[in-house]
């Protein structure tokens, strides 16, 4: 009896963990109900009306990769990369592309490895994106030329890439902001299991961490930015809303006590997640871009 109970709850975990596992990571699972295939509109229209050139590359593991690149308006050595998030892609970042190349700069946006135009069918969730930025930051030092001086932007899913790509990044890094991101992948796994579902988070996260290693190549308990950010001391601005319900509010106090000086903190009243820009939206332009120049030379 003991044996087949046993037996029952190992198989209902397999499921379970595999269920799981599909629903957060695969394309087409949980991410393909947030922001894919809403209309153009404002700055996501405007964005894609430039004439903007799509970059290809290679990642380390074989899927083709893309990028939208926005030559600023007068020609420039200053490359700001502009970091989607979970379920959208880079023709939705028209906002924040807006902002750094009316201020003058060359901005990169990539399409994170199973979104948008890139290739792969497991999300990474941005510890597997932070080799793929990496190639990204390679191909404009590669355009830009020794003077090259780039800038990080990312907002939630793209925001943790931003932290985790921190650490690595090369000397020509001047600058990251990052806008609601979460320290580890494993803890924003475990908040949603239990918001979304009502659901324990053991075993069922220990059991889908095997599936993201066998199918998706990581193990997303790696993914912590105590790890990576101690690594690093690019001056970093950490936003949240104090509101946000996604990605808990309490993720930017550890980003910023594992982060290294140089580091500022704005926490936005009232706003939920990603949604600082739009209820401060014209402070939360001069806060951005006053960032960026005062740390670009």
């Amino acid at each position: 009896m003991l044996i087949s109970l046993i037996g029952i709850f190992v198989v209902a975990d397999l499921a379970g963990g595999a269920y799981l596992f599909n629903y957060a990571f695969k394309k087409g699972g949980y991410s393909s109900t947030t922001v894919s295939h809403k209309p153009l509109t404002g700055n996501n229209k405007w964005f894609n009306e430039q004439d903007q050139k799509i970059w290809t590359e290679k990642s380390k593991d074989g899927l083709t990769l893309k990028a939208r690149y926005l030559p600023a308006a007068q020609k420039t050595n200053k490359t700001v990369v502009v970091i989607h998030g979970y379920g959208s892609a880079s023709k939705y970042m028209g906002s924040f592309v807006r902002i750094f190349h009316d201020a003058g700069y060359n901005v990169l946006a990539p399409d994170n490895r199973s979104f948008g135009m890139s290739g792969g069918e497991y999300a990474g969730y941005g510890w597997k994106d932070r080799s793929d930025i990496m190639e990204w930051i390679s191909r404009i030092n590669e355009v830009n030329g020794k003077d090259s001086q780039i800038g990080m932007y990312g907002i939630s899913m793209g925001a943790a890439t931003v932290m985790y790509t921190l650490g690595k990044q090369p000397e020509n890094v001047k600058w990251a902001i990052e806008d609601c991101g979460y320290a580890t992948i494993s803890g924003e796994l475990n908040y949603q299991l239990k918001d979304m579902f009502g659901l324990p988070s053991f075993p069922l996260v220990q059991t889908a961490a095997i599936y993201s290693k066998m199918f998706a190549g990581y193990n997303f308990y790696e993914a912590n930015t105590k790890n990576t950010l101690k690594k690093s001391h690019v001056p970093l601005f950490l936003i949240h809303g104090s509101k946000d319900k996604f990605v808990p509010t309490s993720n930017i106090y550890t980003n910023y006590k594992n982060a290294n000086d140089p580091k500022k903190m704005w926490i936005v009243k009232g706003a939920g997640h990603g949604e600082a820009y739009n209820k401060e939206k014209f402070k939360y332009i001069k806060e951005v871009t006053d960032y960026a120049a005062q740390y670009f030379k």
